[in-house]
């Protein structure tokens, strides 16, 4: 007889399932259980697209109140610190998944209690060298440091990419405001939302434990 704790998460492992799930040519991925048809559904429609459609509408309307609303009111590539490109893309770059990242936490659990659009996924898609090291859990406190982690994560990968592209396009002129910019950065927001928003979707779905609240220590 083995005794477990009635916190402690069990995985079973069985002979047959090496046999059914090949081993993958990518390490991390060796003997995953495959994503379901309604799970992939769950990370590219309800998060990639639905995702992308909030944060445009979203955006636009957040640019559109911050900015001057002047006919032909240009936004500088450089220059006043509260008022050019630069400035924008960079704090969007980490402001973005970290508010989305809480978000999520949030909406994502819920969707995983109910039960009725996405169940679990195996665990063992975290065991990934770099996917490991991301904070996993809704325990407030994980919520946090994740939202840290993935705010600087885009803030050094999607920041200096961003701001080359915008510079070779636009040049230090920038844009107009009124309705340049407000298009250029929801249509930015989206996409920037559809590449975050699944990736935090995955590691909360692969991560859930019924028994962990937001506010309750997880044992």
């Amino acid at each position: 007889m083995i005794l477990v704790s009635q916190d402690e998460p069990v995985h079973f492992e069985l002979e047959e399932d090496f046999e059914e799930y090949p081993k993958s040519k990518y390490g991390w991925a060796t003997h995953r259980i495959p994503f379901t048809r309604k799970q992939w559904f769950y990370f590219i429609v309800n998060q990639a697209v639905a995702n992308f459609v909030v944060n445009f509408i979203l955006n636009f309307f957040l640019t559109w109140l911050m900015y001057p609303k002047t006919e032909n009111y240009w936004i500088t590539y450089s220059g006043k610190f509260t008022e050019c490109i630069f400035t924008d893309i960079t704090v969007t770059c980490f402001v973005l998944p970290f508010l989305s990242n809480i978000a999520g936490s949030f909406m994502v659990t819920l969707d995983l209690r109910k039960g009725k659009m996405i169940q679990p996924i195996d665990e063992r898609w975290l065991n990934h060298p770099l996917i490991r090291r991301v904070p996993t859990g809704i325990y407030w406190k994980s919520v946090l440091k994740r939202s840290v982690i993935l705010g600087c994560v885009g803030f050094i990968l999607a920041g200096p990419i961003s701001l080359i592209l915008i510079y070779v396009a636009v040049g230090s002129d920038g844009m107009l405001i009124k309705w340049t910019f407000c298009i250029f950065k929801g249509f930015w927001c989206a996409f920037y939302a559809m590449l975050v928003c699944p990736f935090i979707a995955f590691i909360l779905v692969a991560s859930y434990n019924p028994r962990q609240t937001f506010f309750g220590k997880p044992t």
